[in-house]
């Protein structure tokens, strides 16, 4: 490791460490709840097994916001909320929490993981309305909890960290036309395959209604808790610790199909 990659190494430790600290900082303010935002209200675990440096923007009702924008347009249209690659439940808890669901199911492949988003539940009253599985597979659709599920009345929330180019045969995509859709696309971490992503977003774009979806700006005027903090302080509550711009895709069924 050269000088260069030595600094950039500990600039990045540093980086991360003080996101922590200013998480942990509006957790104690907020008392662990989410004060804007589409989940506001929302409890969230002090400790976080999945993007512990994440608190900050949650809590502000700022990560994911493009996402939670384009769920929010969604109100009244779902009854079941399932999220694969649920982390710590900020999904799967969090569209309980706001009403967006009645009911929600989890699909999370750490055991840690899992706890975590009990806790979550129990910590925000939704424990009876949530069901939380391991690792979703090819045919998880078969599966005893999702056999009374609508799927004409369902969000599916898909963040698994690369596993979607897997995962989204045509074959499953052709079972879920009658969903909507929105998945976290980690095409960047195929840097051999720069066609990955355009690969599953023509196999979406032949079943559904898509809108991509690309992280932009973070306003934080209206927030004034953060009027005091520093300038790198205040920007560092927005990150969100992404190695690339991040993208989602928005998949909506087609009019006609329903």
């Amino acid at each position: 490791m050269n000088n260069s990659q030595l600094l950039n190494h500990l600039t990045q430790q540093a980086v991360e460490a003080r996101r922590m600290v200013l998480g942990e900082r509006l957790t104690q303010h907020f008392r662990g709840a989410i004060a804007y935002g589409l989940f506001k209200g929302l409890r969230l675990n002090e400790k976080q097994v999945w993007g512990p440096g994440d608190l900050a923007p949650k809590l502000l009702g700022l990560y994911e916001k493009e996402v939670l924008e384009s769920i929010a347009s969604g109100r009244g249209r779902w009854d079941c909320g399932i999220n694969l690659g649920a982390g710590d439940g900020y999904y799967g808890v969090g569209l309980l929490r706001s009403g967006m669901v009645q009911r929600s199911i989890c699909f999370e492949q750490n055991a840690e993981g899992q706890a975590a988003i009990k806790v979550c539940a129990e910590a925000n009253g939704m424990v009876d309305h949530i069901s939380i599985l391991g690792q979703a597979e090819a045919n998880f659709l078969d599966l005893p909890e999702l056999q009374q599920v609508n799927l004409a009345r369902c969000l599916i929330v898909i963040d698994i960290e690369g596993a979607e180019f897997a995962l989204l045969s045509a074959g499953l995509l052709d079972r879920l036309r009658p969903a909507e859709i929105i998945i976290e696309l980690h095409g960047g971490f195929f840097p051999k395959d720069p066609n990955i992503e355009a690969r599953l977003l023509n196999l979406l774009q032949e079943r559904f209604d898509c809108e991509l979806l690309t992280m932009g700006t973070r306003d934080l005027s209206g927030i004034p808790e953060v009027a005091r903090f520093n300038d790198s302080d205040r920007w560092l509550l927005c990150s969100e610790g992404r190695p690339f711009q991040m993208r989602w895709v928005h998949c909506r069924p087609r009019q006609a199909e329903i």
